[in-house]
């Protein structure tokens, strides 16, 4: 697997990804560790705070500690699911983004996706971040 190019970012751009309440947090959750690194990589480049986790089971760890704010989580689809569920009944003010062919998830988390599931894998980094900054609300 290749990894992306990390575009340069202008500070102009990094301070798009600022709230009013500081860096905006990604918990990134993807069991391949190259896809992993190379996105959190670009997301941090691009400004975001982000948070990495190998399964949901790590995600829970990290969504369950009270001193911890995470804005959206991005899964793959193979964490996604059981992850969406939890994250809708527990924290329903965390965006969701899952991953994956766009087939399998448009037939199984229509419901559970912020806007529909529209990340397919392999990532294209600036489409990534053009999602999470709509779903944060900061397009």
């Amino acid at each position: 697997m290749l990894k992306p190019v990390i575009p340069v970012m202008t500070n102009a751009e990094t301070r798009s990804n600022v709230s009013a309440r500081g860096l905006d947090t990604v918990l990134l959750v993807e069991r391949e560790v190259l896809v992993r690194t190379s996105i959190g990589e670009y997301l941090r480049a691009c400004g975001y705070r982000t948070l990495e986790a190998r399964n949901a089971h790590e995600a829970g760890v990290v969504l369950g500690r009270p001193s911890e704010r995470v804005d959206i989580v991005l899964s793959d689809a193979a964490s996604g699911f059981e992850l969406s569920h939890w994250i809708r009944a527990n924290l329903p003010e965390v965006k969701i983004l899952v991953g994956g062919t766009l087939e399998r998830l448009a037939r199984i988390a229509a419901e559970l996706c912020d806007s529909g599931p529209t990340a397919s894998r392999p990532y294209d980094p600036q489409l990534l971040v053009q999602r999470i900054k709509a779903l944060l609300g900061n397009d």
